[in-house]
């Protein structure tokens, strides 16, 4: 009887363990797709918005800035291609891996990045 109810408890125990329900990857975002890495700590990702495009950027997974607009230059437009918002993003996570926080850009050089 000890032997029957032993297996039967290692075959529960077993059932219970394939039953967990696997942890989500951290490489990609319920929201919208891809975590781009730069380094072990820092990434970003590209997001759509009704007029563009935005980025996000992440310190250990957190958010560390969300910018919807391009940034330095006037008005409140968003990227016109994911390609523009990933360059920007780029330039960004840049700044922040040497220290710069936050990731001031200035507007000659999102002109550059962007051949505006």
């Amino acid at each position: 009887m000890k032997v029957i109810f032993i297996f039967l408890f290692c075959i529960s125990i077993s059932f219970i363990g394939l039953a967990q329900k696997p942890k989500q990857t951290p490489g990609k975002s319920q929201d919208y797709g891809i975590l781009y890495t730069h380094n072990d700590s820092l990434q970003y990702e590209t997001y759509p918005l009704p007029n563009g495009w935005g980025y996000k950027l992440y310190l250990r997974y957190k958010l560390l800035v969300n910018q919807p607009i391009i940034p330095a230059l006037a008005g409140n437009q968003g990227f016109k291609t994911e390609k523009d918002a990933k360059k920007i993003a780029q330039l960004a996570i840049g700044k922040v891996a040497k220290g710069q926080m936050p990731p001031t850009l200035e507007a000659k050089e999102v002109k550059k990045a962007l051949k505006l």
